[in-house]
């Protein structure tokens, strides 16, 4: 029938502990700050950090706040594959 609007889909469920990372540029007064942020697909759990500059050591060091801030266990992170989180810092 016309104006029947199509089934809705469900999301797949996920179990807690799959977290998305970016990173976003903020301006300041003084200048620019990069806001690096993880959040939980499922229980919408956020960490952040507002570093001076995005690089893949800051990204590094992002990660291990991370995972001393969860409470619980991180089984995936997804990217965007930035540059800061292709390679190690080292």
């Amino acid at each position: 029938m016309e104006g029947d609007k199509p089934k809705r889909s469900k999301f797949k469920r996920y179990p807690i502990g799959f977290f998305h990372i970016d990173i976003a540029e903020v301006q300041t007064a003084e200048g620019k700050l990069f806001l690096f942020v993880g959040i939980d697909r499922t229980s919408k759990f956020a960490v952040t950090q507002l570093v001076e500059k995005a690089d893949r050591k800051t990204a590094w060091e992002f990660l291990q706040h991370m995972l001393e801030a969860v409470p619980y266990q991180i089984h995936t992170v997804l990217t965007d594959n930035g540059i800061q989180f292709a390679e190690q810092p080292w």
